[in-house]
């Protein structure tokens, strides 16, 4: 008896053994299929979102693209896996039919997660739609025109159906301003402007016109700084792209910013080809993407005013992007919006990021770029 219960034992040991070492090259299969899935469809955790944990069999996490759900289905059904599938498709069903926001403020900060303590991540200017995902709290996941992620607060977004309506939208051209509560300049404000934003157009007269607010506020603003979006966008001149960017001077740097009351690095040149019609992602290792690149092994001649020059240290890893002005001279945005030179003669001269230039793109005239649409803007 004693010698039958001790093999029943290391039986039962073997089979536990046996079941576990089976479960645990599943999980690994698993583990490998996922990141595979992941690396084709969400490769940039800031444009794409798939978040999973895989724990005794039970998959959890988030996507907003229903193609990974159902590559992950397929896959478990074909190798007959049983599986406990939680991985929620954003946006979630609470929202219903709200899943289209504007922004309803100049600008609207977006941060990395729902406290406003979080890092900045990006701006997103008035009446720019987003694509609501999910509501934590006051705050909403969403994602802006360029597909960039993150969080911001409700008080800053409307829900606004009527907005939807692109007729009569018009942009602010101008730097800074203000709307105000009837057709004076000594009337109360309404709120500030700037470059960039986008209201709907109501009414005109010679010097105002009544604009309104995604959330449906009414306004009016100098008719001077506004124009259609079909003019704007039309009138986007990119070979006056070194006088824009050069009136951006002494702009304070601001970690995540994209507009003028704070631009870092990316979003100084995204801002400066935005009035020239041109819409560049929001980080510098996604313009880096952008453009046709320029040969610079022998130098910088090749260069020509406009081209975007990328800078970074480890393994040719892209971390700052300044604007190419002519004369080995650009601008950039690096404590403040300022210039800096490749001539050790010039008083611009900038050894540290001549030490750490990686390559050049050229923007204008490229056809690996997007323009801003002169119907919808984004």
């Amino acid at each position: 008896m004693e010698s039958s219960s001790k093999q029943s034992i290391v039986l039962l040991l073997f089979i536990f053994l046996a079941f576990g070492c089976q479960n645990s090259n599943v999980n690994q299969d698993l583990e490998f299929k996922l990141e595979e899935i992941k690396q084709a469809y969400a490769p940039d955790s800031r444009t794409a979102l798939f978040t999973y944990t895989l724990e005794n069999s039970v998959l959890k996490g988030e996507t907003d693209n229903e193609f990974i759900k159902n590559s992950i289905s397929d896959y478990f059904l074909a190798k007959g896996l049983i599986i406990i599938d939680s991985l929620k498709v954003l946006p979630e069903q609470s929202l219903g039919r709200d899943t289209l926001a504007f922004i309803n403020v100049s600008v609207g900060n977006i941060r990395a997660n729902s406290a406003e303590s979080s890092e900045l991540s990006t701006q997103a200017l008035l009446g720019t739609p987003l694509r609501v995902l999910k509501k934590e709290g006051s705050w909403f996941y969403v994602q802006t025109p360029d597909k960039y992620l993150g969080y911001i607060e409700n008080s800053a977004i409307s829900f606004s159906r009527s907005f939807q309506n692109n007729k009569d939208k018009v942009v602010f051209t101008e730097a800074f301003g203000f709307a105000y509560h009837s057709p004076n300049l000594g009337a109360k404000k309404v709120s500030d402007l700037t470059f960039g934003d986008i209201l709907q157009r109501a009414k005109v007269n010679k010097v105002f016109s009544e604009v309104i607010y995604p959330d449906g506020r009414k306004a009016f603003v100098e008719n001077i700084y506004l124009a259609s979006i079909s003019r704007f966008v039309e009138n986007g001149n990119v070979n006056l792209i070194k006088e824009i960017s050069e009136e951006m001077m002494g702009l304070p740097y601001l970690w995540g910013g994209t507009s003028w009351k704070g631009v870092d690095c990316s979003g100084f040149t995204r801002t400066s080809f935005l009035d020239k019609g041109i819409y560049l992602p929001r980080d510098a290792s996604q313009q880096a993407l952008m453009g046709d690149k320029i040969d610079t092994k022998e130098g910088f001649e090749k260069l020509k005013i406009g081209d975007l020059l990328f800078f970074g240290k480890e393994s040719n890893r892209v971390t700052h992007v300044a604007l190419y002005l002519g004369e080995l001279k650009f601008i950039h945005s690096s404590g403040m919006v300022r210039y800096g030179s490749f001539n050790p003669k010039s008083e611009y001269f900038d050894e540290y990021n001549l030490n750490r230039f990686l390559f050049a793109k050229r923007i204008i005239g490229s056809e690996n770029i997007r323009y801003l649409d002169p119907k919808n803007f984004y």
